[in-house]
C-alpha cells in the first residue's frame, strides 16, 4: 500500500473519530438539562 494512501486512510478515520467525539461530548451536555428540568407544558385532559 502506498505511503499516501495510508496517510489518508488514517485521516479519514481521524475525521470520523472527532466527529463521533464531539456528538457524543454535545449530548453528554445537554442530556442532563433535557433530564432534569420540570416539564412547563400544560396538558389538558380530553
Amino acid at each position: 500500500m502506498p505511503i499516501d494512501s495510508l496517510i489518508l486512510s488514517v485521516c479519514v478515520v481521524a475525521m470520523f473519530a472527532v466527529f463521533a467525539g464531539v456528538l457524543i461530548w454535545a449530548d453528554l451536555q445537554t442530556r442532563p438539562n433535557r433530564l432534569a428540568g420540570p416539564s412547563t407544558a400544560k396538558r389538558r385532559a380530553f
